[in-house]
């Protein structure tokens, strides 16, 4: 077939032909690279897009006028860097922590605790808590402001203390709560954030390495993780800021890579 002498015709249906083959080539062969690369960086790949769409659900639409008088509505795709997005979630996620002390010692922290609601509810580690004799504890806010902490009486088993905290106007405006992950979304391979540290807060990245449906029944309100603490309340949060769980007298007992789920406790009535 002589090239020279095709019609322009002929030659746009060539040119059609070309580029459809070429993008199915390059099709296969993207998948086939994704395929071989390691995890880790799938894992990157995957949060990248996950949070690009978050923000194009979440991001403010910009309204224009038009020349009619009708409106054009805007949304802006932000594509973050998943080390940005760690930082920016710890930020977030140390707004919603305080510190537990005895109020006969301030000075030593007892357990780390997460507000999980503005009324000044608290989920910390029971298992440091209750053998102090007492339910009445002092925290101090992310404003460093040292507050009356009430633990509720423990019920059942359950390894988490509930402290309810008195929280004056002035301070409650600087607290944002930590909202709780979904445990039955959690997956394999999905990263977490630690905040932990036996003085100021000592961060550490990991994935989820176990979720409680693949334990026994004695560990279902249990998860793992590649990341580890020691520190009573320790808390693991989801690369966009919610809270997984917390390093309980339980968890801990298995190992400290293992952490309590963290779920909403009953109200006070109950």
């Amino acid at each position: 077939m002589d090239i020279e002498k095709l019609t322009k015709h002929q030659i746009v249906l060539l040119t059609l032909l070309v580029s459809f083959v070429t993008s199915i080539a390059t099709g296969i062969v993207t998948v086939a690279l994704i395929n071989q690369v390691p995890p880790q960086v799938r894992q990157t790949i995957n949060q990248i897009v996950e949070h690009t769409v978050e923000q194009v659900a979440q991001a403010p639409a910009a309204v224009v006028s038009s020349a009619t008088g009708g409106t054009i509505t805007k949304q802006t795709t932000v594509v973050v860097k998943d080390d940005d997005q760690v930082a920016l979630s710890i930020a977030q996620a140390q707004k919603g922590i305080v510190r537990i002390v005895s109020t006969n010692d301030p000075q030593t922290l007892l357990a780390r605790g997460i507000i999980i609601d503005k009324q000044g509810t608290v989920l910390s580690d029971r298992g440091v808590l209750e053998p102090m004799g007492t339910l009445q504890f002092e925290a101090y806010l992310p404003d460093g402001k040292l507050v009356p902490a009430v633990m509720r009486v423990p019920q059942g088993t359950s390894t988490i203390a509930v402290l309810d905290l008195s929280i004056a106007s002035s301070s409650a405006a600087s607290i944002v709560p930590i909202a709780l992950a979904d445990s039955g979304k959690l997956a394999l391979g999905s990263s977490v954030i630690r905040i932990g540290g036996s003085g100021g807060d000592t961060v550490g990245v990991g994935v989820i390495a176990k979720i409680p449906s693949a334990m026994s029944d004695a560990h279902r309100d249990l998860i793992e993780s590649t990341v580890t603490s020691s520190t009573p309340g320790s808390v693991i949060i989801t690369l966009f800021g919610d809270a997984v769980g917390l390093t309980t007298g339980d968890s801990s007992s298995l190992g400290s890579d293992f952490y309590t789920v963290a779920k909403v406790p009953p109200t006070k009535n109950q």
